[in-house]
């Protein structure tokens, strides 16, 4: 049967077509908010990208990026054009010791040659379980005579799942995992798989043995955290400022409150934590049982309808807001259940 529409043809595109020089104008448009983005999702993360050229010792790391999702954990992006060699491999491994809380190393080349692969699979199942690596092709490709669009092809990449629960176990002892790290891991395994059947843009890369799980929102020091709590009975989803030692972010989201309330459908818990350097804006759900694996579908769905809500009700107010000083530590603590 003939095609009922008129099929285009691809056409491999040189990178240097788009980029004349890698250190001129790859890197400079790879460090582009839109672009990141596009490598963030090939890789499963939310980046914001530090510095471009960050020198480390001698060498100078292409861009340094900063995971939203995580407290101090820092990406490093090397880039080169051609094939992979073994230069680039030691510099990659320079960067990972001499860059302050880099966990990630992300490898950008035309081709991965299969003994550097290699090698990246072999980092990723002998080093601690705080470090990643991924070895990603870049491709240009056009249909016809369309501007050529860009291709991340992950390569070689660790598997977070596996190596996270093995972590939880070696930590913790085989078959001594305390009833609530078992209903916790259950609980947001599940979440994972859920998440993944809806085609949700929030991801769990990791099994999580604490009572939260903290998605990013565009910025390292903000998060939406989802949280369970069996002793209490209720789940939760809220926005939690890590760096809000003065609590100006909360005074100004808190001025702004009727408002907010009003787009988001309901009253929020407002916690601005005295105690702490962090602050919170909380929504629960009570007399639920997150351990009770009937009601997970109906704690999911809910679950995720409120992350999305504060993603949509949040997400640019908390872009807008000014920064706190950028050596001040980020709160990970999120304190009881």
């Amino acid at each position: 049967m003939n095609s009922i529409v008129t099929l285009g043809k691809f056409d491999r595109v040189p990178l240097t077509k788009a980029w004349p020089t890698e250190d001129g104008n790859f890197t400079p448009w790879l460090a582009e908010p839109a672009v990141i983005a596009l490598l963030g999702d090939a890789l499963g993360m939310e980046l914001e990208v530090e510095a471009v050229e960050h020198w480390v010792g001698s060498f100078r790391a292409d861009i340094l990026a900063r995971s939203t999702e995580e407290a101090d954990h820092r990406v490093v992006i090397e880039n080169q054009f051609g094939r992979t060699d073994h230069k680039h491999l030691g510099q990659i491994l320079t960067y990972l010791a001499g860059i302050e809380g880099a966990k990630t190393i992300v490898w950008i080349a035309e081709t991965i040659q299969p003994d550097h692969r290699a090698a990246i699979d072999w980092l990723n199942t002998n080093t601690a379980d705080d470090f990643s690596f991924f070895a990603i092709e870049i491709e240009l490709w056009r249909i016809d005579n369309s501007a050529p669009a860009p291709r991340f092809n992950v390569i070689a990449s660790p598997n977070d799942w596996t190596r996270s629960a093995r972590s939880a176990a070696r930590h913790l002892g085989e078959g001594e995992l305390a009833a609530r790290h078992h209903v916790r891991l259950s609980y947001w395994a599940s979440f994972s798989e859920f998440l993944k059947a809806r085609g949700s843009h929030f991801k769990i890369r990791r099994p999580n043995k604490d009572h939260w799980f903290n998605f990013p929102i565009g910025r390292s020091d903000f998060v939406i955290s989802a949280t369970i709590s069996t002793d209490k009975r209720r789940i939760g989803v809220e926005l939690y400022a890590r760096r809000d030692v003065d609590k100006s972010a909360f005074r100004a989201l808190f001025a702004d409150k009727l408002a907010i309330e009003r787009e988001f459908g309901e009253a929020l818990d407002w916690q601005e934590l005295p105690t702490k350097k962090a602050s919170r804006i909380a929504l629960f759900r009570h007399s639920v049982d997150p351990s009770d694996e009937s009601q997970r579908e109906d704690l999911h769905d809910w679950m995720l309808a409120k992350m999305d809500r504060f993603k949509l009700v949040f997400g640019n107010r908390v872009k807008a807001l000014s920064r706190p000083a950028d050596g001040e530590p980020l709160e990970e603590d999120q304190g009881e259940e």
